[in-house]
């Protein structure tokens, strides 16, 4: 079994590149204060300046998150191996 070396992805994460005081930032709150990775960051940013609805709407940019959504499944059920009719998104996720 291989050890994950977090050093390998820490620069990915510009949150924990803070310092507070001069010592670096200590993130010790729950999952939803999580802190993400650049592509996330850059993903997130695209989306929202190119607008978004609700899902299952009838317009276009509904149609797109809905898109979203459905990669997103896609992606996380190949991560976990299952189908991605198994995967649900709650309000925070």
């Amino acid at each position: 079994m291989s050890v994950f070396e977090a050093h390998t992805v820490r620069h990915r994460f510009p949150a924990l590149e803070r310092e507070v005081g001069g010592l670096p930032a200590v993130y010790a709150d729950g999952p939803g204060g999580t802190q993400v990775p650049d592509a996330v960051i850059d993903a997130m940013g695209s989306l929202l300046a190119r607008g978004s609805a609700n899902l299952h709407g009838p317009f276009v940019t509904s149609r797109e998150i809905d898109d979203v959504v459905e990669r997103a499944r896609s992606a996380v059920a190949d991560l976990v191996n299952a189908e991605s009719s198994e995967i649900a998104f709650g309000q925070n996720m």
